[in-house]
């Protein structure tokens, strides 16, 4: 058999550290490479570099540091690496450590439980991983087993990249895993620090915070938990804010100047709008009594969606038939009523149009997705990030509702479009002299503004949970 040439993985004849898994599985490596991808061996090495092997060690590729894998005798522990002393003549001072033995079926070894060293020494040697991604189950195994083997010996941020990689090629498989199952995987997703697997959760928790069991809540991370609850009350506000102001929207061309001192027969042109206004915010405000909008169980998407919609979606036909009852009108009154209140509709689609803004990659018309995710996933947002001063929640609340302008000066300039500028409008600075109304900001949980924690303290929680999603 002839002998393998210095860039054979994974046995190198100049490498200078010996790394056993098992009898069967032993790795010679290069402590230069180890430095650089583990903060463990990186450690090890230079508090006590090896010894300067003799002439006829070097001669023999005899290596200067030797680590074997001791397994943990206890259950929920993974095992860590002793280093083994070496002389200058390359060879072991004292008995070598026990080594627990791979598994044997059928007479044969398996490596189930050892083939993830075979990925991660091949990732520092810019070896790609080929995982069994013949199905999510298998895949999040591999994966599974790779991350432990990295955190055993500080090598995380070296893997997440490929951990990430292979998850996502299951594309559509696995962001239903994450509909499914979004408490487990944004544990699992800050665990390899995969931005798109953590917002995908965090969206979809975030849209159903409300009616999420306090016992399910409790499952998660306690940094994380206080994320989503600051996001879930952000979005709460931004709703109230948005209902707010469309109570107390008037469409552009009904304003008058003052300067041109309106009289009854100005206003009474727009009589058929301001019958279409009162009849609309009835409407509203009932919706608002029976909690079908921000309070409603699904956040109130199937509001929202129908107000983003509009046209038949609400206040039909045969509600306003309904209301001629009490009002009645000719004929053409009524179409002209109706006509006005299409005109009003097309006012609310841009009072919700971010509401309906769907930040997660399965989207609601092809899926069962009852609740809003519209919610956005900043990197100040995710566990791992680690800003000089984290801002307060209440400062960016003020911040978005600065920004939600006078929608009037917007409208303006649509219906000044649509009618080809013959109104002008109202003067602006009656609007100016009256003051906003705002949603108010209340204080935030001060869990909010916590430092968040590196690492997860439910890592238990996320074995157990990862098991019952390859089960599935």
């Amino acid at each position: 058999m002839a002998s393998p040439s210095k860039s054979d993985f994974p046995r190198f004849l100049d490498g200078d550290v010996l790394v056993v898994i098992s009898p069967t599985q032993v790795y010679k490596l290069h402590s230069q490479v180890l430095a650089a991808h583990s903060s463990v061996f990186a450690e090890d090495i230079a508090s006590n570099p090896g010894p300067r092997l003799n002439a006829q060690a070097r001669r023999d590729n005899a290596v200067a540091y030797r680590f074997e894998f001791k397994r943990a005798l206890e259950e929920n522990q993974f095992g860590e690496f002793v280093r083994v002393e070496i002389n200058e003549s390359g060879r072991v001072v004292g008995p070598v450590l026990h080594i627990v033995l791979p598994d044997i079926e059928n007479g044969k070894a398996t490596d189930h439980s050892n083939r993830a060293w075979d990925w991660l020494f091949g990732i520092f040697y810019n070896r790609e991983p080929v995982f069994d991604d013949s199905s999510l189950a298998t895949v999040l195994s591999c994966v599974v087993a790779l991350i432990e083997c990295a955190e055993s010996v500080g090598s995380s941020d070296h893997v997440r990249d490929v951990v990430d990689l292979a998850l996502m090629r299951q594309d559509n498989v696995l962001w239903t895993s994450i509909l499914g199952n979004p408490h487990v995987w944004i544990e699992l997703g800050r665990r390899v620090r995969s931005p798109a697997i953590y917002s995908e959760a965090a969206i979809h928790l975030i849209g159903q915070w409300s009616t999420i069991a306090d016992e399910e809540k409790n499952r998660i991370s306690e940094d994380i938990r206080a994320i989503l609850e600051r996001k879930a009350t952000e979005l709460s506000l931004a709703k109230e804010a948005i209902e707010l102001r469309i109570l107390g929207h008037y469409p552009t061309f009904m304003r008058r100047a003052a300067a041109d001192k309106p009289g009854r027969p100005s206003y009474s042109s727009d009589i058929y709008m301001w019958m279409c206004v009162c009849f609309f915010r009835q409407w509203f405000t009932q919706n608002i009594s029976d909690d079908r909008t921000r309070r409603a169980p699904d956040g109130g998407l199937n509001f929202y969606t129908a107000l983003h919609e509009g046209g038949g979606t609400y206040l039909t036909h045969m509600d306003f038939q309904e209301f001629h009852k009490y009002f009645p009108m000719s004929i053409k009154a009524c179409h002209v009523l109706e006509a006005n209140m299409g005109i009003l509709k097309e006012d609310m689609k841009f009072f919700v149009a971010d509401l309906m803004v769907e930040h997660t990659h399965l989207k609601r018309d092809k899926n069962e997705i009852h609740w809003l995710t519209c919610a956005k996933i900043k990197k100040e947002d995710m566990p791992w990030y680690k800003p000089d001063k984290i801002a307060k929640s209440t400062d960016a609340l003020q911040s978005m509702y600065d920004d939600m302008d006078d929608e009037q000066a917007v409208m303006q300039g649509r219906h000044t479009a649509d009618s080809g500028g013959k109104r002008s409008g109202h003067d602006d600075d009656y609007f100016r002299a009256r003051p906003k109304k705002r949603a108010k900001v209340h204080e935030l949980d001060s869990a909010s503004e916590s430092d968040y924690h590196e690492e997860s303290s439910n890592d238990m929680f996320v074995s157990e949970a990862v098991d019952d999603l390859m089960e599935e």
